[in-house]
């Protein structure tokens, strides 16, 4: 979406997403309509959805999904993927659909009133080095136990870390408060900034964009640091970080000793009660974010 408003300023656009990304794209402008969406295209809400889009001739269709939409919408062009895309990036995929050279790499727009609203959650202090750490995540299986996200962060912020005297901004969803607990007591109150349920995703990732560093699991948080630029370590185990990850220049993804397909013939609908990442340790993880930090610092 950035990469498009930025070639065509101009434009008018309307966005039919999932309700769960439609407040990402709250500070476009050109954006003139946003259709959350999340049921199915063959149903009454889509046929309703559908008959509103149908009304006019649009310049430029870009459809990603795909859904059945799109081949019965007016348009001067299009760019429509096929269904058979599973294994391809989906960055690279809407890179590729648009003819880029390279893969797109994502960021957001934010307003200058977002951007003021996000320093004031973190006190306006841009000296103090600042770790942000989302512990939650979609399903039990995918969560890196709180407890080892807890000394990782004392470890990473003590006399001898990386991150000598941070703060630690904690970031989750409402379903995330418990994983947040055991790590609020990685640092002193006054160091904490816990706003675990408190944030929509855009205003998260303009507070993103003042760390210095990011450590989290497969989830929404972790997509919006490497969009925001921040070295992020993604940790992975029960899903496919070769298609899920997210593209950046600061992206590093720390996954189980056990690769994806490994992890799937143990639980095939990755619906079991277990968690598959006991097996990454916090020394690899802590070593991993350390080497990073003082290479790039």
């Amino acid at each position: 979406m950035s990469r498009l408003l930025q070639e065509v300023p101009n434009a008018s656009v309307t966005l039919v997403t999932r309700s769960e990304s439609a407040p990402l794209f709250a500070d476009y402008p050109q954006i003139e309509t946003v259709f959350p969406f999340d049921g199915e295209v063959a149903s009454w809400a889509g046929l309703k959805l559908w008959w509103s889009l149908r009304k006019r001739v649009w310049g430029l269709l870009l459809d990603t999904g795909p859904s059945l939409w799109s081949r019965f919408l007016l348009a001067k062009t299009r760019a429509i993927a096929s269904p058979y895309h599973e294994d391809e990036h989906p960055v690279v995929l809407a890179s590729r659909l648009l003819k880029l050279e390279a893969p797109e790499l994502p960021w957001l727009q934010v307003s200058e009133a977002r951007a003021a609203g996000a320093a004031m959650f973190l006190d306006g202090d841009e000296e103090t080095p600042l770790l942000a750490i989302a512990p939650g995540a979609p399903w039990q299986g995918a969560q890196w136990p709180a407890e080892r996200f807890s000394v990782l962060a004392s470890r990473l912020m003590n006399e001898d870390g990386p991150l000598k005297g941070a703060r630690l901004l904690i970031l989750g969803g409402e379903g995330d408060r418990e994983a947040a607990t055991a790590l609020r007591m990685a640092a002193p109150k006054a160091r904490v900034i816990e706003l675990t349920g408190k944030l929509d995703p855009l205003t998260a990732y303009a507070c993103l964009r003042h760390c210095h560093a990011f450590v989290g699991n497969d989830d929404i948080w972790l997509h919006l640091a490497a969009a925001a630029n921040v070295p992020s370590f993604g940790l992975y185990g029960p899903s496919d970080d070769a298609v899920e990850a997210p593209l950046g220049r600061n992206v590093h993804v720390l996954r189980t000793p056990r690769r994806f397909e490994e992890i799937r013939a143990m639980d095939p609908n990755l619906d079991q009660a277990m968690c598959h990442m006991l097996d990454l340790s916090l020394n690899r993880v802590y070593e991993a974010v350390k080497t990073t930090l003082a290479v790039e610092s």
